[in-house]
């Protein structure tokens, strides 16, 4: 290793997130490259602090790196690597690693029961630091390939959920500054283990038509609207429904056929 691998080794150990945001300056070749003479223990540490567009292009590029670092790295870092990732995508790439017990730990972080929010979670269009600059943050909004980024969630350095960025505020500031904790409309998240049956009835719903999904330790699993929310309570009700009415249908079979066989086997007696 060179004298200036291990500045970089150094640097990155003692302040990933402060290292990240230098790397995240350079281009994507770049990026992979200094990731790659780093531990893959460090380098998931430096990679889950990277703006997810980054993130993503790096996994499109380099998938057995995005591997070893998930493999080799502690499952914390792993998994604050993985909730920055699309959920479809990081699905595929934890059934792709060879360690199944790391594997299995990886998709109950993953999966949730039906029954529950974090089973109708979908992505989230755009998610941002909270210490990124706010110009920056501006400039991806009017790149964003979508029509309509909304909505998009600030994390803090540690993955954590912070709350919504404030887009109308970010686009009609007369002089945008700052960073974009000075941009973020308070949101309380959902648990991915709460009931659907418990969610419909949040308060919260009451004020935002989209809000974001946590784990136990409020990393971002993704959101979930409330058009999808009651529409899967609505699906819960009419199944429970149909499973009664069914239920009440077979419990009276044996009296309704008793009515209809019975005459009909007195006929046949006395005839």
């Amino acid at each position: 290793m060179t004298d200036t691998d291990a500045l970089h080794a150094d640097f990155a150990r003692s302040d990933p997130a402060a290292f990240a945001r230098i790397l995240s300056r350079g281009d994507i070749d770049e990026i992979d490259a200094v990731l790659m003479h780093l531990s893959p223990a460090i380098a998931a540490s430096v990679a889950s602090r990277l703006p997810v567009p980054l993130i993503e292009s790096l996994l499109d590029r380099n998938e057995e790196a995005m591997n070893a670092w998930l493999s080799d790295a502690p499952i914390d870092t792993a998994i604050a690597l993985l909730s920055q990732i699309p959920r479809e995508i990081s699905l595929a790439v934890v059934n792709s690693l060879s360690d199944r017990v790391r594997r299995r730990r990886f998709l109950q972080y993953l999966q949730y029961p039906s029954h529950s929010v974090g089973a109708l979670v979908t992505d989230v269009p755009l998610r941002f630091r909270s210490d990124m600059a706010a110009e920056a943050a501006l400039d991806e909004l009017r790149n964003f390939g979508g029509e309509d980024p909304d909505p998009a969630v600030v994390i803090r350095a540690d993955a954590s959920y912070l709350g919504l960025l404030d887009i109308w505020k970010l686009l009609t500031s007369a002089s945008v500054t700052g960073s974009v904790s000075d941009y973020v409309l308070v949101a309380p998240p959902l648990h991915a283990e709460t009931p659907v049956a418990s969610a419909v009835s949040d308060p919260k719903w009451h004020s935002f038509n989209w809000l974001p999904v946590v784990d136990h330790e409020r990393r971002i699993l993704g959101g979930v609207s409330r058009a999808r929310l009651f529409g899967a309570m609505e699906r819960r009700v009419s199944e429970d429904a149909r499973g009664s009415l069914l239920m009440q249908l077979l419990s009276e079979i044996p009296y309704v056929a008793g009515q209809l066989v019975s005459p009909a086997w007195v006929r046949k007696k006395s005839s």
